[in-house]
């Protein structure tokens, strides 16, 4: 007979194995109730402060995720009207596919591609350290040295990423378009204390109506400020522009499903189908209910906790074109027109960092020649506290205080390092006395912790 679980273990269970893939710094302090509650809250109170700021034309802000992961790879099973159905809710118009490579299928020609319901896909694969979107098929040209793959990928006009920068922090790759600057699973992979907590059974139980209730907040409890990944970026940034973008690496493949594959046994699956042990549901009084009205084949019981819509909705990359179409989307990335937003905290449309002078207004990822005039100029459609960047370092450091419900900031000129006030609220217009790469923050207070918000592309100005 198969062992009896309590439907207690089976929740614990549940949790553990979703969670067990996707966890890093302390998000377990985070997803304590009360602070679940206060992050609900304070994504509400955004919601209401929140004002339309349109930006300066021509170019609009569309929604883009990339390192998004589909049935292709061997580690999804995801069904591509699932995935346009999250995209859809969570307001994405761009999905950049990266999946894994392999014998049995060409990523570009057999992948996603084409609109879909109004979502733009792009075909792409996760291979050898990049996020690689190619132009033309690459069947049977994968072979080589990292320098010797991104020179061919570059050459036939495909876009090219630097991935997972945890792993290869001292790769030096000559013609990137850029690289990832957040990762998602990498926000994961040290959250010692979490996945230590795991192993106890009751704190899985305490949790389970945690996860419930706020499933879009606590999958933000993996969110870090990713220091490691900007530093290195800052870095390659000094020697050639790099685009920095998001990675969701999405895959909802975090989960278990309970079926039924007799008149009385259910089978725990993972997320993948496959399967982990069979219980006795009728002899299990909390599951003897569920039978009813089940035949061989239904689900009983099912948990996601990285559902696309969690995944997609947590971070993006937001792209400045004129229209929806994927040349538009190669000229935003090969030029730097974007900015990384962590949209589960609020919608970041209208946000704007540029370069301006009397005569011309220069975007993100614009060079620029120093001259006198120059002025950095951001506006937000909330109040928040700005970090101004220059060659990775601090341009001003702001105090550790409350930030104001609505402010904006001095519209003055000022040849002086930005105070703190000049850096709190809506806008800011600060004038540029030497140059270098210069790249914005834009900052907010959730659930009492500040949190980055938004991170811009540099404008690299020169003598």
């Amino acid at each position: 007979m198969p062992p009896r679980f309590t439907s207690s273990f089976i929740l614990a269970f549940v949790i553990a194995s979703l969670i067990a893939a996707q966890a890093q710094a302390d998000a377990l302090e985070r997803l304590k109730v009360e602070r679940l509650r206060a992050v609900h809250r304070d994504i509400a109170t955004f919601k209401s402060q929140w004002r339309d700021t349109p930006r300066p034309e021509p170019y609009r802000d569309f929604r883009a995720n990339l390192h998004v992961h589909s049935a292709f790879s061997h580690d999804s099973r995801g069904k591509i009207e699932d995935i346009v159905a999250a995209a859809k809710t969570v307001g994405t118009q761009v999905l950049m596919f990266t999946e894994h490579p392999a014998d049995s299928y060409d990523f570009f020609t057999d992948g996603h591609q084409g609109t879909r319901e109004g979502v733009l896909l792009i075909p792409g694969a996760e291979m050898k350290g990049f996020l690689v979107f190619p132009k033309l098929s690459l069947k049977g040209l994968d072979g080589g040295m990292p320098q010797e793959f991104a020179d061919l990928v570059r050459g036939r006009e495909g876009l090219m990423f630097l991935s997972h920068l945890e792993e290869r922090m001292d790769w030096q790759i000559q013609g990137l378009t850029g690289c990832e600057i957040y990762n998602t699973h990498a926000d994961f992979k040290d959250e010692k204390k979490l996945i230590e907590a795991l192993k106890n059974p009751m704190w899985l139980i305490n949790s389970a109506d945690a996860f419930r209730k706020y499933p879009q907040e606590a999958f933000s409890t993996l969110l870090d400020y990713p220091a490691d990944y900007l530093k290195r970026w800052d870095q390659l940034c000094e020697k050639a522009p790099h685009t920095g973008v998001s990675a969701n690496d999405a895959h909802q493949n975090v989960g278990i499903v309970v079926r039924l594959v007799d008149a009385t046994v259910a089978r725990i699956e993972s997320a993948l189908g496959e399967k982990l042990l069979e219980i006795n549901a009728a002899a299990n009084p909390a599951l003897l209910p569920l039978l009813k009205g089940k035949k061989v084949g239904d689900v009983l019981f099912e948990m996601r906790l990285d559902r696309y819509e969690f995944s997609l909705r947590h971070v993006s990359t937001h792209l400045l074109m004129k229209e929806l179409t994927q040349q538009a989307v190669w000229e935003a990335l090969e030029s730097g027109r974007a900015f990384v937003a962590f949209d589960w905290i609020a919608d970041p449309t209208g946000f704007d960092f540029a370069v301006v002078s009397d005569s011309a207004r220069h975007e993100t990822g614009s060079q620029v020649k120093f001259a006198e005039g120059l002025r950095l100029r951001g506006q937000s459609p909330l109040a928040v506290e700005w970090k101004l960047i220059r060659n990775g370092k601090p341009l001003a450091i702001t105090p550790d205080t409350e930030l104001p419900a609505s402010k904006s900031t001095l519209d003055k000129s000022t040849t002086a390092k930005p105070t703190s006030s000049e850096l709190s609220g809506r806008t800011f217009d600060i004038g540029i006395t030497e140059s270098g790469n210069y790249r914005a923050e834009a900052w907010l207070r959730v659930g009492g912790k500040k949190v980055a918000w938004v991170l811009s592309n540099p404008i690299y100005i020169h003598e």
